[in-house]
């Protein structure tokens, strides 16, 4: 069982430039055994049974991917404010894991809808690998665009990850790697998952 963290304040942020991100490319069946065996419990359970969850991946096959956060990079929304509202996010929620990994500053956001996440690219299905924490609002359906930051108490952090996926709210997470699988092959890919799990 994963141990909770709390809410802890944010350690001051570096100016170490990011890691390039890392695409490696898979088979269907490489996605499947990986998710099996590596991926989020939590994360899979929401998403086989409520739907699953998308980002906008310049992608045709199934990827492992490692990416760096571009969350406080102003031409992710095309808006200094977006980037400040994010940084704002970070300094005033605080949302620390253990080995002081910020969710918001180190995360990604993801959204249980394929055709929103296809305004960033052609959408895949997400599934986080290794250790995997999240944060969603019941309040807002978006992070961005938002009139405020919210305070610590309007999200739910690796709690509530099904109501997150029904009512089609975006989620921040962060792990240590996810696979990526095109909506296209998301047909064989579910087949196989099913067959897994049996």
């Amino acid at each position: 069982r994963r141990r909770r963290r709390g809410l802890a304040a944010a350690p001051p942020l570096t100016a170490a430039p990011a890691p390039p991100p890392v695409a490696t490319v898979l088979t269907v069946n490489e996605a499947i055994r990986r998710v099996v065996a590596e991926g989020d419990a939590a994360w899979r359970r929401a998403a086989e049974k409520n739907g699953y969850v998308y980002r906008g991946v310049d992608a045709a096959r199934p990827t492992l991917r490692r990416e760096p956060s571009d969350l406080f990079d102003p031409a992710t929304y095309g808006s200094a404010d977006a980037a400040r509202w994010f940084r704002d996010l970070d300094a005033r929620v605080g949302l620390v894991v253990e080995g002081h990994v910020g969710l918001v500053r180190d995360g990604h956001l993801a959204v249980p809808d394929a055709a929103a996440a296809a305004a960033w690219g052609p959408a895949s299905s997400v599934w986080p690998l290794g250790e995997t924490h999240y944060a969603w609002s019941p309040d807002f359906a978006v992070f961005w665009p938002a009139a405020a930051a919210p305070a610590a108490t309007a999200l739910r952090v690796d709690e509530g990850l099904a109501d997150c996926v029904r009512l089609g709210h975006e989620v921040l997470f962060v792990c240590e790697s996810f696979v990526a699988v095109p909506l296209p092959l998301e047909g064989p890919f579910r087949a196989g998952l099913a067959r897994a799990r049996d």
